[in-house]
């Protein structure tokens, strides 16, 4: 219940935000402007970055012929609709409950993998970033210095969570060492310490992956490749409109709104999406009102992409399960 007070109050903010002194004639006349015929191209650049992440997924469950990587195109399409719409990451949970439970896996070991996907996807936008900046902001000092230490910080951050959850074995050394010092005389299964161990150790399976580095440098390629087709999406909406911004718009727009998704708020990510969009396209000298159009009309796509096909893929797996889907 709190975490939805305040990701209202976080939407609620950031509208006001948006909404103060805007001209809502100018917000529609831009709306006008949107080229329809820029559909089909950015559906179809959107649908393989969709499916490009079952290829992505089935690598981090190590390439196992139980998994196929359709099969988990579409429940990854499920898990973002479902964050989309309900708050908490419920989607990321979905994920890991569904095909650990019709593929006989350990959940944890699923969502393991479902978080290794994020910090590569956070690794791929901070670096499209970071790329935007040093481009763009070439002769900015204090911008340049701000965003390396920032990289500095962050890519220390993952390194290390990589080098924890790279290798079962690390981690179980660290909780026997833990276990006896502390624990050697506790036996009993029900010893929170002992769930916790158990727990930790399923979900570092979902990183093992990381042991194989052309697995994980093919991951990488993987993730680069699907943000760049996104950014190219962000590309086509925003000269859908008729306008000419540079394809360093789009990153920006990407990363930052990406980023902005990561705070709490109510369904569809209202409030600090639109927020992010107007502060990338203002570098560009864009207006608050055209910003917000362009942003209205971004998400609006990409939620009826991602419903129409999260939507369909959950009703048939829920009411009309595929043979060979769950075989195999």
């Amino acid at each position: 219940m709190m975490k939805k007070i305040i990701g209202l109050c976080i939407t609620l903010l950031f509208l006001g935000l948006i909404f103060y002194k805007i001209d809502m004639v100018n917000v529609i006349s831009v709306l006008k402007l949107f080229h329809v015929s820029y559909l089909p191209y950015i559906t179809l650049l959107y649908i393989i970055a969709l499916g490009l992440r079952g290829v992505r997924w089935k690598l981090f469950l190590g390439n196992e012929p139980k998994y196929s990587w359709l099969h988990l195109a579409e429940i990854s399409t499920v898990g973002t609709m479902l964050n989309i719409f309900i708050p908490a990451r419920a989607g990321d949970l979905f994920r890991a409950y569904y095909i650990g439970k019709v593929k006989g896996e350990k959940k944890l070991k699923i969502f393991g993998s479902v978080i290794l996907e994020r910090l590569l996807d956070g690794t791929a936008i901070f670096l499209i970033l970071l790329f935007s900046v040093k481009v763009y902001f070439s002769t900015s000092e204090a911008i340049n210095i701000t965003t390396t230490l920032a990289g500095i910080l962050f890519l220390g951050s993952l390194s290390a969570a990589f080098v924890i959850f790279r290798s079962p074995k690390v981690l179980g050394k660290f909780f026997d060492l833990i276990e006896n010092k502390f624990f050697k005389k506790e036996t009993g299964t029900n010893n929170l310490f002992f769930k916790i161990k158990h727990h930790a150790l399923s979900f570092s399976e979902g990183f093992s992956v990381l042991k194989d580095n052309k697995v994980l440098v093919l991951s990488f390629i993987y993730s680069l490749i699907i943000w760049g087709l996104e950014s190219i999406v962000v590309y086509f909406i925003i000269n859908s409109f008729g306008l000419v911004f540079p394809l360093s718009a789009a990153l920006f727009v990407l990363t930052l709104t990406t980023f902005s998704t990561m705070l709490p708020s109510t369904s569809i990510f209202l409030g600090p999406f639109q927020a992010a969009y107007i502060l990338a396209l203002s570098i560009y000298g864009a207006d608050k009102e055209m910003a917000l159009a362009i942003a209205v009309v971004h998400n609006l796509i990409l939620v009826m992409i991602v419903s129409v096909i999260g939507l369909s893929c959950l009703l048939r797996y829920n009411f009309h399960p595929d043979k060979n889907t769950l075989n195999g």
